[in-house]
């Protein structure tokens, strides 16, 4: 029988141009006269996991070609058969381009190359598990940052001619360790004794007080992540690529580092450090929850097609209720910040239609066609169940607290979780869930599981929030206007284009679309994204005349306006709480209130206007 040695040589010789070159040598060992196949099949995936979207990141590939005798020819969207006239050896060659910069995608210029293994390399048909030599001739001065194992050829990953070589045991691996190539700061430090390192670029973007910082509460974060799961760390190393940059937020997780993008203004202000923490936070706490403990759903990985699953709800919602609760647990933000981040999580779920409609399983299953790609309906339609789903998580997390009297919490879930599943290297059913919750809590769930999961119901907050002693006060924004048209507006060049409109709003039933432009409300022209002056002195149920263009055409449509939005939010700490329910309190957060022992200053979250992508990934 015929086995395959595979390598692939990668340069960048003219990094302006953002295009990679890949090189890509089968040779043969063994079998008849040491030959290869008549031929092979060179894939490359249509998506990257933790990202659910088919990307078709073979429409990056340029120029492929086989060198002679052996011929390529393309056989599907994303697969060439390669014809290797029985020879010992086949070569391809082809560029990618890199011009996105995501933590999903390939991004090459003259100051760096972050390379995504789903979108650059190519796996062998009915050979995924063979391993895999990496050559890169990067640039001069260039360094590489990546937990791909370095190749046994060097005492360090800079082999012979400058060449940087690694080996991937397979190809789950060669996709799943991201390369980020330029001349990034670097830090190394460890945490429970093993080895990390960030790898931050631009280099000279962060000062280094703010990446000290970062790092002391890195490791503060994972030491207590670590903690929830037994104090070990559950890799032997493990890269944060950090690209701090304008165009985006969000990050990627990966079974030894991950991705993450995040602002140049993340140490500027308070809110903006920690939201980076919580975007570490969620990243590193998939070296657990997802990566290790792994939906059957995502198990194997079938890169050429979508991988369905109904838990996303618990494998991205719950690693989002544990992002923040993480810092709180670390003393890194406090306990106001965080009842104040998950009243704004609430409050943008209050101002969601489409939780009506739109199940968290079966937000989970439809990741593939909805949440990636959102329109003008989406919010009527559809919810996050990254959203969604850290709320459900954290009122779960309170529900097992209550019907156990103390003795469990969603952290007794996650030990389960590990221990069963995680740890012992199965994959966890589509339907454990809540038989496990149930084990945990030694209480029936299926209540909350069918109200809270499998269908789009309304949530009682307040009787579970009372198990903790607070309570949820909704009110409309001090300075909003006395009622609400039902939309929501986006200044375009000095114009006001609707971009929503909620269902069962006033505008909703008055036909206004989105796309339209509001030129006036009962006769007074509208600018910019503001609807407040043109609002002010009216009623709710009071009938006002909008006048919107469409299609080149002037319309005009009758509104019966709405009342207030109500989209501020707040969790307060109830005076009359009981003993118990402060202990309780306290036992979640890891600490006590304030306001049981002295006065709190007032703080509320509203809604945003639009949906923050929790993770990078993320849409």
């Amino acid at each position: 029988m015929t086995s395959l040695s595979i390598v692939h040589r990668v340069s960048i010789p003219a990094p302006q141009t953002h295009l990679v070159h890949v090189e890509i040598t089968l040779s043969a060992s063994g079998g008849h006269a040491g030959a290869l196949p008549d031929s092979v099949v060179l894939f490359m995936p249509v998506w990257t996991p933790g990202s659910y979207l088919v990307r078709e990141y073979a429409r990056h590939v340029e120029g492929l070609a086989a060198e002679s005798p052996a011929v390529a020819t393309k056989i599907r969207k994303n697969a060439w058969r390669v014809q290797t006239g029985r020879a010992k050896t086949a070569v391809v060659r082809y560029q990618v381009y890199g011009g996105e910069l995501t933590v999903r995608t390939n991004h090459v210029d003259e100051s760096h190359a972050f390379l995504v293994g789903a979108a650059l390399f190519m796996g062998v048909e009915g050979h995924e598990q063979l391993g895999a030599r990496v050559e890169i001739a990067a640039p001069q001065g260039w360094r590489a940052a990546t937990s791909l194992p370095v190749a046994q050829v060097a005492t360090s990953a800079r082999g012979p001619a400058g060449v940087l070589c690694f080996d991937a045991p397979d190809f789950d691996t060669l996709v799943d360790c991201p390369i980020e190539l330029g001349v990034h700061r670097e830090e190394r430090f460890e945490v429970c004794g093993k080895p990390h390192g960030y790898a931050i670029w631009p280099a000279k973007v962060a000062s280094d007080a703010d990446v000290r910082r970062l790092v002391a509460d890195t490791k503060t974060i994972l030491e207590t992540e670590a903690n929830l799961f037994g104090g070990e760390l559950p890799y032997d190393a493990y890269d944060l690529l950090l690209h701090l940059s304008p165009r985006g937020r969000g990050g990627l997780e990966h079974n030894a580092s991950a991705a993450l993008i995040a602002s140049p203004g993340s140490f500027a202000t308070r809110d903006a450090y920690l939201d980076l923490l919580s975007l570490v936070a969620h990243e590193a706490f998939h070296a657990w929850n997802i990566k290790r403990i792994r939906p059957a759903g995502l198990t194997p990985y079938r890169y050429g097609h979508e991988c369905y699953t109904r838990l996303l709800w618990w494998f991205e919602g719950g690693t989002s209720y544990y992002d923040w609760r993480v810092l709180t647990l670390a003393r890194l933000c406090t306990i106001d910040e965080y009842l104040d981040h998950l009243a704004a999580e609430i409050a943008y779920l209050d101002q969601t239609p489409g939780r009506f409609v739109h199940a968290l399983e079966d937000a989970s299953y439809d990741a593939w066609i909805k949440l990636y790609r959102p329109d003008e309906n989406s919010l009527n339609s559809s919810v996050s169940y990254y959203r969604k789903g850290e709320v459900v998580c954290a009122l779960l997390d309170l529900e097992i607290r209550a019907r156990s009297s103390g003795k469990s919490s969603l952290d007794t879930v996650l030990g389960r979780l590990w221990r069963e599943y995680g740890a012992a290297g199965h994959a966890v059913p589509e339907d454990a869930m809540q038989e496990l919750f149930e084990r945990v809590a030694g209480a029936p769930m299926g209540d909350l599981f069918d109200a809270w999961i499998r269908a789009p119901l309304e949530i009682d907050y307040g009787r579970t929030l009372a198990t903790v002693g607070l309570a949820i006060e909704r009110t409309a924004r001090h300075d909003a206007a006395p009622c609400s048209l039902g939309v929501r507006v986006r200044a375009d060049s000095g114009r006001s284009v609707v971009s929503t409109v909620a269902r069962g709003s006033g505008a909703w039933r008055a036909g206004i679309d989105a796309g339209d432009e509001l030129i006036a409300i009962g006769g007074m022209r509208v600018e910019g994204a503001s609807l407040e002056a043109q609002l002010r002195g009216r009623a709710p149920g009071e009938a006002v005349d909008v006048l919107v263009a469409r299609d080149g055409r002037l319309q005009t449509k009758t509104v019966s306006l709405d009342a207030p939005r109500q989209d501020r939010v707040k969790l307060v700490a109830k005076a009359e709480a009981s003993a118990g329910a402060r202990a309780e309190f306290a036992s979640w957060l890891g600490q006590p209130h304030s306001a049981w022992s002295s006065s709190r200053s007032d703080g509320s979250a509203t809604a945003p206007p639009s949906s923050r992508p929790k993770t990078g990934a993320r849409p």
